[in-house]
């Protein structure tokens, strides 16, 4: 079992606490940063007597790269006492939140990827306006491939079942969330997307938003341009409106793109519907909530972007990031390594078909004397002729003695085939992998930080 798991800390945990001591100081509107990060955690419920390292993510069913973000924020503030921990909840989140894959075992031994439902979702309204749920109790068409599959299934559904009075469908997988992680993170603070913009570094954006819409749009879209691997998109400029980082939130429920009559709107009235796209969301955090946020390496990529932005725009900068992630995979493979790898299964099966008695990379004794009487032949003759279709019809002779050698091979690579997508993925929920998996990746987080100087 890996004892590294790919992971990858950037910089290294040695370095967190010189980015956190060297955070962006200066001031912008009648405050210094220091003030508005100390006003916009006490409007969060975020410690305020010392330093905060923040993590966060939808709120889905994680994989271990995303969780062991958690990890290292736990791993950091337990070794230093005086800093804090912060989980940032994305309530505005669009998508499947109920639907994940597991990995069944089928009667012939190949794998195969069982969906689960556990609620039907609206896929297309956030989940923080989508109600708590009772979980559907799965059945799987196979065995799970791994007791701790199935285990990790149990879990989920009993985690999310124990929190089906939430206010909403985010905040009940959160804390199904916090309930899974528990062994091993936790329990911190969170805030939610939308709780960000109830503060009042946010209402002083908006305002700048709503002054100058144009200078705002203008600087976003030339910090896009200027990361293209983003993923980000530009805002809309017309005569009429101007787009914003902005969701505005319709009547059914669904996301809709915010503008500045939105944002004045919102100032007038200060009603809830307008939530943070990506980029005002971690301004938002970055800005006000945290010292340091730690992100994966998808984050990272768009939150330059947002870097950009911040300085064309407000001339300011935000807390420093750190890169955690990792790679695990479910030990799926039953210990043959022709039954796992395609390339290791193919080489065997040729091996066999080519000579069924070798029982290594040296040619099997009948093989060497049928090579060595082709060989021997003089070149282009009949004898050598013959030889060769001599040495092929004892291999057809052979492979019917070691028929099942030969029916073997073929069925190892045929099942590898298969099961090689599967075992190579790294994306299953984290509470299908054994726990003693997940405590590995713990500990060896543990040991980063604890062997940084």
């Amino acid at each position: 079992m890996s004892t590294d798991f790919g992971l990858i800390v950037e910089p290294g945990c040695g370095r967190w606490r010189e980015l956190i001591a060297g955070r962006p100081e200066g001031g912008w509107r009648d405050r210094t940063l220091a003030e508005w990060r100390q006003r916009t955690r006490g409007e969060l419920g975020v410690a305020t007597d010392r330093p905060v390292i923040a993590t966060g993510h939808q709120t889905l069913l994680w994989h271990p790269g995303i969780l062991v973000k958690y990890l290292a924020v736990q791993a950091m503030t337990a070794a230093e006492t005086s800093h804090a921990a912060a989980h940032l909840i994305v309530d505005q989140h669009v998508g499947a939140f109920g639907t994940f894959d597991v990995p069944v075992r089928r009667d012939d031994g190949a794998l195969a990827l069982a969906p689960v439902k556990l609620t039907e979702e609206r896929a297309d309204v956030p989940m923080g306006e989508h109600p708590a749920f009772t979980p559907a109790q799965p059945v799987l068409p196979h065995p799970a491939a791994l007791p701790s599959v199935q285990e990790g299934l149990d879990k989920i559904v009993a985690a999310v079942a124990a929190h089906a009075r939430a206010p909403n469908a985010a905040l009940q997988m959160a804390a199904a969330l916090g309930d899974l992680m528990a062994p091993w993170v936790g329990p911190w603070p969170g805030v939610c997307s939308s709780d960000l913009m109830k503060t009042s570094l946010a209402e002083t954006l908006l305002s700048e938003m709503a002054r100058d819409p144009r200078r705002c749009a203008a600087c976003y879209n030339a910090a896009v341009k200027a990361v293209p691997g983003s993923g980000i998109g530009p805002l809309s400029i017309t005569d009429q409106r101007v787009e914003l980082p902005l969701w505005r939130l319709g009547p059914d429920g669904r996301r809709q793109h915010a503008d500045d009559g939105d944002a004045r709107r919102w100032l007038e009235e200060r009603d809830d519907e307008l939530l943070p796209r990506a980029l005002l969301l971690t301004l938002l955090v970055r800005l006000g909530m945290c010292d340091l946020f730690v992100h994966g390496t998808g984050g990272a990529t768009y939150d330059r972007a947002m870097e950009t932005w911040l300085m064309n725009w407000l001339g300011l900068r935000a807390a420093p990031v750190a890169v955690v992630t990792a790679t695990l995979r479910l030990p799926l493979d039953d210990g043959n390594e022709t039954s796992r790898s395609p390339q290791a299964a193919r080489l065997m099966a040729r091996r066999i078909w080519h000579d069924p008695e070798s029982a290594g990379d040296t040619p099997s004794r009948v093989k060497k004397e049928l090579l060595a009487a082709i060989d021997a032949a003089p070149r282009r003759s009949r004898e050598r002729y013959q030889a060769f279709l001599q040495l092929h019809d004892r291999l057809e002779v052979l492979r019917h003695e070691h028929r099942e050698a030969v029916e073997t091979a073929q069925r190892r690579l045929e099942l590898a085939l298969v099961n090689d997508p599967i075992t190579r993925r790294r994306d299953w929920p984290f509470p299908l992998y054994p726990a003693e998996m997940i405590s590995g990746l713990a500990e060896t987080v543990d040991r980063c930080v604890a062997e940084s100087p």
